[in-house]
């Protein structure tokens, strides 16, 4: 967020998320805060009352120190993340092998008894007739109807 660009929502966000000391916002809001807060005071003045007393409770807080072993009892009784299982075996080499020379039996099969392919024209003639209700149509039959 540029410095200049920043609106008065965003720094009564700032405020009340990170207090009273412009110090502690974000660096990159930083800059900009100060200047809407110095240009104008009387927006921010009571959200800046509500955060110093805040800060003030919070700063009277005695830090809390945790004793080592109930810190070392806390971290062992953390869940532990679940084993990753890993494959140990693996496929045989000719596995993969006759899978391949199946599939090139198998293309080479295909494509020795493949019909010839039609031309386009004689699939186009067949699509019609068919969509006409006749289920077959030849050459021949046109001819002697038309001589």
């Amino acid at each position: 967020m540029s410095g200049q660009m920043i609106s008065d929502a965003r720094v009564l966000a700032l405020i009340e998320a990170y207090g009273a000391d412009p110090a502690m916002f974000p660096d990159a809001e930083r800059s900009g805060a100060r200047a809407r807060m110095t240009d104008h005071p009387e927006r921010f003045a009571a959200a800046l009352e509500t955060a110093r007393q805040m800060d003030a409770l919070l700063g009277g807080m005695p830090e809390i120190a945790t004793p080592g072993h109930l810190r070392s009892a806390l971290i062992a009784s953390a869940p532990q993340p679940a084993p990753v299982r890993k494959f140990s075996w693996k496929l045989p080499v000719w596995i993969p092998a006759g899978a391949l020379a199946s599939l090139t039996v198998g293309l080479f099969a295909g494509m020795s008894v493949a019909q010839p392919a039609a031309t386009q024209d004689e699939q186009a003639e067949a699509a019609v007739y068919a969509s006409l209700g006749f289920d077959t149509y030849t050459l021949d039959l046109e001819e002697e109807a038309l001589q």
